[in-house]
């Protein structure tokens, strides 16, 4: 039975590093990037005080106990900040059914 499970184990879609790394992780906080027309940018702050959290195959951004992202984990793509402090996270968000890019500033980074 154990060497049957272990078969099976092999085709199992191994998790992304930066995934693992970021479930659970505790958020200060979450923002967008609005783009406003003749070159023109500005940051939206969506939330603050969250968590990442990874339930089976769907990435959850919360603030509080609000979703400020909600997407397919295998269809999202994932960015480390260079700085080690957060992620930029890129995909369908249900929560505004619409493509977003967002970027998750950690509490904690160190």
């Amino acid at each position: 039975m154990t060497l049957v499970m272990n078969m099976f184990s092999f085709f199992k879609k191994k998790k992304n590093p930066v995934l693992k790394e970021m479930d659970g992780r505790e958020v200060k906080y979450v923002t967008r990037r609005v783009h406003l027309g003749n070159s023109q940018v500005r940051e939206e702050i969506l939330g603050k005080d969250g968590r990442i959290v990874l339930i089976e195959e769907e990435i959850r951004i919360l603030c509080g106990e609000i979703d400020v992202f909600k997407g397919d984990v295998n269809t999202c793509e994932y960015f480390r900040l260079m700085s080690g402090d957060g992620i930029t996270v890129s995909g369908f968000n249900s929560v505004i059914e619409k493509e977003d890019i967002i970027t998750v500033y950690y509490k904690y980074h160190r």
